[in-house]
C-alpha cells in the first residue's frame, strides 16, 4: 500500500511539474547572439546576416503574427544538421527540399496577450527560437517552402552565413 502511495505521489508531481513548465516562456542570455528576423510581403531580412559558429538566436520582429522555417542540410540519424551548399540553397528557391532539415517558429498560436507577455523570448508564445549552428550557410524562408502554384514566385529567403 504504501508503495503504491509513493508512486501516485511521485506521478502527481511529474503531471504537475510538466504542466506548470509547460507555457513557460524562457529568456534569452544577455550574452546571446540575437538575429532579427523581418518578414514583408516580398522580403525576408535578417539583421545581422552574419554571426559566429554556436547558439543563435532568431527573434521574429515583424509581422508580430509571422512565422518562418530555419533550413538546414539534413545529416546522418543521430549527428547535428549543418550549413547547406550553394546548390541547397539553389535547390530550395525552387521549393525542393530533399535532404533538408527544416525547423521553424510560429508566433500566432496564442492569444494577444499571451504574445504580448511572452515577447522577446522562447516558448509557446515568444517569438525566439534557438539554433545551434557550425560555419556555413543557413537559410531562414518565410512563409511556404513551396513556389506559389497560382503565381509562380519562389519562397521569400534569407541566408544566414556562419563564420567560425
Amino acid at each position: 500500500m504504501q508503495r503504491r502511495s509513493n508512486a501516485f505521489v511521485a506521478v502527481v508531481t511529474v503531471i504537475t511539474s510538466i504542466v506548470l513548465g509547460c507555457g513557460r516562456a524562457t529568456p534569452i542570455p544577455a550574452d546571446a547572439q540575437r538575429v532579427h528576423v523581418v518578414i514583408t510581403g516580398s522580403a525576408v531580412t535578417l539583421e545581422p546576416s552574419v554571426v559566429r559558429a554556436g547558439d543563435v538566436y532568431l527573434v521574429l520582429e515583424e509581422p508580430q503574427d509571422g512565422s518562418f522555417s530555419f533550413v538546414e542540410r539534413q545529416t546522418a540519424a543521430g549527428e547535428t544538421p549543418g550549413p547547406l551548399t550553394e546548390h541547397d540553397l539553389e535547390r530550395l528557391a525552387l521549393g525542393d527540399t530533399q535532404g533538408m532539415s527544416i525547423g521553424g517558429s510560429d508566433a500566432g498560436g496564442c492569444d494577444a496577450a499571451q504574445n504580448a507577455e511572452d515577447r522577446g523570448q522562447m516558448g509557446p508564445c515568444g517569438n525566439v527560437m534557438r539554433f545551434v549552428v557550425g560555419p556555413g550557410l543557413y537559410a531562414v524562408v518565410s512563409g511556404d517552402l513551396d513556389v506559389d502554384p497560382t503565381t509562380g514566385e519562389p519562397p521569400r529567403i534569407a541566408v544566414l552565413e556562419v563564420i567560425p
